[in-house]
This record gives structure tokens, sequence and C-alpha cells, in this order.
């Protein structure tokens, strides 16, 4: 007879993480939806399967025409013939979530940092002796010195990254900084993923999957070809990645 045989009880079954995901974000500016559909469709076309089975989130927050639940689940049935996966929506009004929500549509919050409050003046204290400040350094920058394999991500929170070797296709780096490649860029590259767009990509040699700066991206259908293989740095200008050279 063979007996079954029990997770011990001090054996989690399940654990919750909090862990930072990139995602691809659709902001929509228009409800036309043909016109929507055509520039979907370029860009899944461009991007060579790169979009197939991608989560997305829509951005309602920059539309300023009217829209109702029937044109939402009409956009979502249409970026999933794309190739997308909707997984919910930002940036619309109060009554129009309460609506999506009841319908089993998700709402991703877009919270901003509060506003600390002025500090109160401090009272006069006594003099004491001076004493210099030590100095601090605001952040740390990681260092990766092993290639990133398919599958692999690296996120660099609040600090530079620099790799020392090739990040393979499928690989993908992260950084709220600057991201510095000395081998091969051939999977994902995402600089300021936390919305700083002064931060900057460089790397010897590029053959990237997409590049992106404070979620403006470029994929690899996209990128010049006289740039192609060769040592760039990126820089965001407008919201346009511009790809120089990295020595002039």
């Amino acid at each position: 007879m063979n007996s079954a045989i029990m997770n011990s009880p001090s054996e989690e079954a399940a654990t919750l993480k909090v862990r930072t995901v990139s995602i691809i974000v659709l902001e929509v500016h228009s409800t036309d939806l043909k016109t929507i559909d055509e520039q979907i469709r370029d860009k899944a076309n461009k991007g060579a399967g790169f979009f197939n089975n991608v989560p997305l989130l829509v951005d309602l927050g920059e539309l300023c025409e009217e829209f109702d639940l029937t044109w939402l689940l009409s956009v979502n049935t249409l970026l999933a013939s794309r190739g997308f996966i909707p997984v919910g929506i930002t940036g619309a009004p109060k009554s129009f979530e309460e609506e999506a929500q009841t319908n089993g549509i998700i709402i991703w919050s877009s919270k901003k940092a509060a506003v600390p409050e002025p500090a109160k003046p401090e009272e006069p204290q006594p003099e004491k002796d001076s004493v210099s400040p030590v100095p601090t350094t605001a952040s740390v920058t990681q260092i990766i010195d092993h290639p990133v394999r398919s599958g692999q991500r690296v996120y660099a929170k609040g600090s530079d990254l620099i790799v020392m070797s090739t990040v393979n296709p499928g690989g993908e780096v992260m950084a709220d900084g600057n991201i510095h490649i000395y081998g091969s860029l051939k999977g994902r590259a995402l600089a300021g993923v936390s919305g700083r767009e002064d931060v900057r990509i460089f790397c010897q040699d590029l053959q990237a999957e997409l590049v992106a700066i404070a979620g403006y991206y470029t994929i690899n259908e996209d990128l010049p070809s006289t740039r192609r293989n060769t040592a760039v740095k990126m820089s965001l200008k407008g919201e346009s990645l511009e790809i120089d050279p990295l020595i002039p």
C-alpha cells in the first residue's frame, strides 16, 4: 500500500514576494479603433515576433475623448488579435474604474510620491565643536561580471549597472540609472526604469532586441544600420532615442 507523502508543516507551499517587472504600456490618445489597430499592427510587424504573448498595460490617462466599457473591451480584443496580452488599465476616471473592475478588468495604480511637509524650523542650539560630515554615496553601482543568459533579468535598483560581459538574446538588464555593457548587447537593456530621462546606455557591440530609456524604446528592426555591431552610446532626446558612436 502506497502511503501519501505529505509536506512538512514547516515547508511553505507558496510565498509572497515583491519583484520589479518591466511591462509594455500602450498610451491611448484617440478612441479611433481603426487607427489604433493600424498603428499597433505596424509595430507588431516590425517587432518580428518580439511582441508575441507580451503583457501590455493600457494607459488611458492621456485620452481626452469620452469612452465606455464596450470600447475598452474592443481595444482589448484588438490587442489580443495582434499577439499582446492585455493585463489591465491605468489612468482611467474613478467612476469608470468601478465599472471596469465589476467586469473583471484589473486596475493598476499610478500613485505619485507624497510631497513631504515643510520642515519645522529648529530651535537654536548651543554651539558645539565643529564636526566635518562624513561623505556618503547616494547609490552603489551594481557590477555583473558574467554573461546575462536568455530568460535572466538583472535589475539595479536606484543605481547604475555595469555588465562586464555579454547580454545574450532573451536576457534583460534594467537600471534606474545608466547601463554600461562591455560586451555585446544582444538582449534587452532598459535604463531609467524609475522615470529618469537623463540617463544613458553604453555598449561595445549593439545587436539589441530592444533598448529603452524612461519607457521610450527602440526595437532591433528600427536600429540604424550604421550603428549595428558598433560601440555606441544612447540617450533620450524628446521622446526618441538618439544612438551615437561611443567615440565621435
